[in-house]
């Protein structure tokens, strides 16, 4: 049954059968009422949902401010990317505005086929890259690199490695939590901000559009940016290049 799910949902409809069968025991059927908080934000990131039936909200909650709506899901859409990524924790929440019908796959489920199948993978990747929100700038292009440098990480796994100060893995959810926080101040204040540089713990972004000379730029750098930040990484110390 859910071979049959897969060959009708984008953003698989067209794939071959060999990788239709290689998903296919990866997910499962997942249903919910209208209002189902289906995870909060800061909920740790397991599942990837491709939306079959009904609408699902998006909210983000900054820092020092309730949650808000940033977008809708509607039917033939993919939601709770950072568990692809290798987030510990979604960056946003998720909330059932009608009755929902979806199917999920775990993210770590999902990276660690692209690693055992590499031709199959870029192929997986091209299709959810290609789902990504219309938000992101150049976001086939930065999805992609994303995905992939999580299945790299996921590669790494268990490899014992010199110290580095460079941590992949971590670099890879800052730089999806920090697309999250642009998102928000761009659609609310027509900034932007931009992964820079990861070095140990020391994190530099660069903010941009009306952030640049707005004399409130260190309160949203340390407030909103570095803020949303700790919530998932107390120990990150943020820092931009533009102060």
């Amino acid at each position: 049954m859910m071979l049959k799910d897969l060959r009708t949902i984008p953003p698989f409809e067209d794939l071959d059968e060999a990788t239709l069968e290689l998903l296919e025991p990866l997910f499962h059927r997942f249903n919910c009422p209208a209002g189902t908080v289906v995870f909060e934000q800061g909920d740790p990131a397991i599942y990837l949902y491709m939306l079959q039936r009904g609408t699902v909200t998006i909210r983000y909650k900054p820092y020092d401010g309730p949650p808000l709506n940033l977008t809708q899901i509607h039917a033939e859409g993919v939601f709770g990317w950072s568990a692809v990524v290798g987030n510990p924790a979604y960056t946003s929440g998720a909330v059932a505005k009608d009755d929902v019908e979806a199917i999920r796959v775990r993210g770590a489920d999902l990276r660690g086929l692209a690693v055992q199948h590499p031709e199959a993978g870029r192929v997986i990747l091209d299709k959810l890259a290609a789902k990504v929100s219309s938000r992101w700038k150049d976001a086939n292009r930065q999805a992609r690199e994303i995905l992939e440098q999580a299945i790299s990480a996921e590669k790494e796994k268990g490899t014992k490695a010199m110290a580095t100060t460079r941590d992949p893995a971590k670099e890879i959810q800052l730089k999806a939590l920090i697309e999250r926080v642009s998102a928000y101040v761009e659609q609310f204040h027509g900034g932007s901000v931009d992964f820079v540089s990861l070095d140990g713990n020391r994190l530099t972004v660069q903010l941009g559009g009306a952030c640049l000379g707005c004399p409130l730029l260190p309160a949203t750098l340390h407030g909103w940016v570095a803020g949303t930040i700790h919530q998932f990484f107390p120990e990150i110390e943020v820092e931009s290049s533009e102060v």
